[in-house]
């Protein structure tokens, strides 16, 4: 079994990965920081993308892999793959320095949690 939808959609995400790992690099530099946020208030949100995808992601792919596995189709795996990307796509605008919640946050965590939940209820022989 190749796995070849989940993989389409774990190369997708981990380029995103990648250019929030770099955003969050930039901001490093930019505000002289080696570890953690230093205090430093404008780290908190690019720490906070970057950390947030990374833990929302992995299990989602995880459950999706094995959902491929145990043959779920094509097209549930790519309606969830889609899902999941656009979801993690938005929301890192969904953060903002700002005490108000955004819609696309919430669009964001929402997409993301449901994307996660299909394959889930497909390993559970509910799909």
């Amino acid at each position: 079994m190749t796995l070849e939808v989940t993989g389409l959609y774990a190369a997708v995400l981990a380029l995103m990965m990648i250019a929030l790992q770099i955003l969050a690099i930039a901001a490093r530099a930019k505000h002289e920081v080696l570890f953690g946020d230093a205090g430093e208030m404008r780290m908190i949100l690019p720490i906070r993308r970057h950390g947030n995808f990374v833990e929302h992601v992995p299990m989602a792919l995880i459950v999706m892999a094995l959902a491929e596995a145990q043959g779920l189709s094509g097209a549930w795996l790519h309606a969830v793959g889609l899902l999941l990307v656009v979801s993690r796509a938005l929301h890192p605008f969904g953060l903002a320095e700002t005490k108000k919640v955004l819609p696309i946050r919430i669009a964001g965590i929402v997409g993301s949690w449901i994307a996660t939940l299909i394959p889930v209820a497909a390993l559970f022989g509910l799909i």
